[in-house]
């Protein structure tokens, strides 16, 4: 069934393109959803949102390559779910989905539990400001140490030169660190 806000577009060809891309992409984007929020009325909530926003973007989308496009919808699904779950009060480490950062487990293999309880409220404290960063700063950040892409998928994404992405990712992590730091009152 087919969204009320794509039916109320007024432009007959974003409706039908709207309507494309929600057929094409609206199994991903409820997985996207899914890997972080796990009561489905808060799903299609936040499913609901990201078509509001995608619909407001259409000119976008339709400009964006097929690969930029699909990034930029499970971005802006990923970051919905994730102001839900900050707006809703739920501590949920695990949005970051780095099961190398599993507790139980650094605890049996006899990795120092100290260094993985300073990783894991470093990771808090960046979920905390993660909604004060640009689109481009989430972007390079999540690509690089959540995705794990290389340089030059950030770059092909990015539509930026490779090299260009070590010196962005340097002022991403930079300005992460001093939202964070301003938000602990450490500066």
């Amino acid at each position: 069934m087919l969204p009320s806000v794509i039916a109320l577009i007024v432009d007959e060809d974003d409706r039908e393109f709207m309507t494309q891309l929600f057929l094409k992409y609206q199994r991903i984007m409820f997985s996207e959803i899914n890997k972080l929020i796990s009561d489905q009325w808060d799903a299609e909530d936040i499913l609901q949102n990201a078509l509001i926003k995608l619909c407001d973007k259409v000119s976008l989308l339709r400009d964006l390559d097929e690969h930029r496009r699909i990034c930029y919808v499970i971005s802006t699904v990923r970051n919905l779910a994730k102001n839900h779950i900050r707006d809703n009060h739920v501590v949920s480490i695990c949005s970051f989905d780095d099961d190398n950062l599993n507790l139980s487990d650094k605890i049996s293999d006899g990795t120092d539990i100290d260094n993985t309880i300073i990783i894991k409220e470093q990771l808090k404290d960046l979920a905390s400001v993660w909604n004060m960063l640009d689109e481009t700063t989430q972007c390079l950040l999540e690509g690089k140490y959540i995705l794990l892409k290389s340089d030059a998928e950030l770059g092909q994404m990015l539509g930026i030169s490779p090299s260009s992405i070590r010196m962005m990712l340097t002022r991403s992590r930079r300005k992460a660190l001093w939202l964070m730091q301003t938000e602990k009152g450490e500066i």
